[in-house]
């Protein structure tokens, strides 16, 4: 039988939700299943080992029903539910679900009425000039069809999300240091670094055993196959199909082995040119001193003797750290508990948004934002559907929603709330929200939501219009990127942060898994333009709030200290960048 991995099982929940949404089905069982597949995706532990030690329960937002689905994949390879809600639908449209831009419903219509069976298909019909002939599209979204297989075809494939390697070193890691002889066990390469997508996982333990690791980690039960073993090296495939290498050094040179397969390979050649200079030579092994080998435990210890301040893994990618280091200028980067509150926070409250509801409801949120010691949140369903609601009906249901928040406010203890709303920043420039709905809110974040390829003139055009706005405070995931998805739009960035210094607009770093946006490079030119950052979840479940350490791990690659973050703020402070 197939093994189901947490991406297999992933992607086939989202196939499910994609499928009741082309069905018309409830809006609840779609984002249920939609925040299901998001939950297996951050899973630290396959759920087929959770599965077989009954803990399958312990992963949150996998309801009795969808549990009760996984347990007959895992026993038969297959769920009869699945197949028949599958089964009445074209089969080729699940595949198009890859195209960037394309929905289920455009996907379930363009397979239907063109019997396209996969991307090729797709492709040929757009040449042919066979889209633009179909009702709900035309000339323009048949190029775009073409553009977006175009850089479906350009993607790499092994490129992994931080947050999708990231719970798997963890597994290996928490097994490794399990063992007696394990003194220590860190990740290497990009993953240390939390690069925004990784490539092998590779993982270095400090043991004066090295063949007991070796043999040990051989018995990792999410290996499909042993590629190589030797006396201290391990290179295995996983039953995901990620590929991992284990290297074992003893703990009086660990330090020097784990600076050096940290990388990045710009940073060593930049600290070996250093070394150099000062008549040493740096290698794994440790730093050359007149033929003389002096070894190190800890990376700490290793920077030191060249003359320099410790440098965090997040920061060693030869942008100037190491002469920072050696003068002693570097920055005190932001830590997770700097954070105060997260303030981009989807709720199930129905109010009719233009794109996804979340699916936990205010109170749930609050309660999850005091578990992490938050001091504030912020309320940010999407606003209200531009295109199927009018101004007046907006407007009311704007009013309705904050009558609840307003009664949150008084009964919420410990913890205060934000009456926040994402709006979109629409296509012909102008804001999702009339200005009547935005006076009623604390607040708004803006963002852009469709029409992702225009000019960079036009992105930047929009942008301004958000940022010009007396009630808008943040601008949300601002390069509007999708991690192996989506590109960045171009945008003219020097513009863009003289108009949020000017008018004190905070540009976001946002941590979903697939954004990570603002990008590491800009963080740190808005933070040299005087531009305030922000670090939110954009969590569309509370589980996801979780999601804050990887915008943190974004800031700290882009030099940000706790000044240049606005949610590190307490809330007498915080407060008085909103309307309240």
């Amino acid at each position: 039988m197939k093994y189901f991995s947490n991406k297999d099982i992933a992607k086939l929940l989202r196939e499910i939700s994609a499928a009741y949404e082309a069905r018309g089905e409830n809006r609840f069982k779609i984002v249920a299943y939609d925040n299901a597949a998001t939950s297996v995706e951050h899973a630290t532990s396959e759920l087929k080992d959770l599965w077989e030690k009954g803990k399958l329960s312990t992963i949150p937002g996998l309801g009795k029903s969808i549990r009760g689905h996984l347990e007959e994949l895992f026993k038969t390879g297959k769920v009869k539910h699945f197949d028949s809600v599958k089964k009445s639908l074209p089969q080729g449209m699940f595949p198009l679900l890859d195209i960037g831009g394309l929905g289920p419903k455009s996907a379930y219509k363009l397979a239907s009425e063109l019997d396209i069976k996969n991307t090729g298909d797709l492709e040929k019909a757009a040449k042919e000039g066979k889209i633009r002939k179909l009702a709900g599209f035309g000339e323009k979204s048949e190029q775009e069809i073409l553009t977006a297989i175009s850089e479906l075809s350009l993607k790499t494939t092994d490129r992994y999300l931080l947050t999708e390697a990231f719970p798997v070193a963890e597994r290996v890691l928490n097994y490794l240091r399990s063992h007696k002889n394990c003194d220590r066990a860190e990740p290497l390469g990009s993953l240390r670094r939390m690069v925004a997508t990784v490539g092998d996982i590779d993982i270095a333990v400090a043991s004066e055993n090295p063949k007991a690791i070796i043999e040990h980690f051989k018995k990792f039960k999410e290996i499909s196959r042993i590629l190589d073993a030797g006396p201290r090296k391990s290179s295995v495939l996983l039953l995901n199909g990620m590929h991992l290498d284990l290297i074992v050094q003893k703990a009086r040179a660990f330090g020097a082995l784990l600076q050096h397969f940290t990388g990045s390979k710009n940073h060593n050649i930049r600290l070996r040119e250093y070394a150099l200079k000062k008549g040493m030579s740096v290698s794994d092994y440790g730093i050359k001193v007149k033929g003389k080998l002096k070894e190190f435990k800890t990376e700490e210890e290793f920077y030191n003797f060249l003359g320099m301040d410790y440098i965090i893994p997040e920061m060693r990618e030869d942008t100037g750290e190491v002469e920072a280091a050696v003068s002693g200028k570097l920055p005190e980067v932001i830590e997770i508990k700097d954070i105060k509150g997260d303030i981009h926070l989807h709720s199930s409250y129905r109010i009719e948004p233009s794109h996804d509801l979340g699916a936990n409801s205010f109170e749930e949120i609050i309660s999850e934002a005091k578990k992490l010691g938050y001091q504030y949140v912020g309320l940010s369903d999407h606003s209200p559907g531009f295109s199927t609601h009018t101004k007046t009906q907006i407007i009311d249901l704007i009013k309705k929603r904050s009558e609840n928040i307003e009664q949150l406010k008084t009964s919420s203890k410990n913890i205060k709330v934000l009456n926040l709303l994402e709006i979109d920043i629409l296509a012909n420039g102008e804001l999702s929200v009339p200005e009547e709905g935005l006076k009623i809110l604390d607040g708004a974040i803006a963002g852009i939501h469709s029409s992702h390829r225009h000019d960079k003139k036009m992105i930047t055009k929009r942008m301004m219009v958000a940022i010009n706005s007396p009630y808008v405070q943040v601008i949300s995931h601002p390069t509007g990127r999708l991690l192996n998805q989506r590109d960045s739009y171009e945008a003219d960035w020097p513009v863009i942060f003289k108009a949020c210094q000017r008018t004190a607009t905070i540009l976001e770093i946002n941590a979903f898994p697939n954004r990570l946006d603002l990008t590491d490079t800009l963080v740190r030119e808005a933070i040299k333009q005087g531009v305030k950052l922000i670090i939110n979840s954009d969590a569309h479940a509370i589980e996801q709030m979780d999601n804050m350490r990887f915008g943190i791990s974004v800031a700290r690659r882009g030099w940000a200290q706790r000044k240049d973050i606005a949610n590190t703020l307490p809330w007498v402070e915080f407060k008085k960048m909103f309307r309240v």
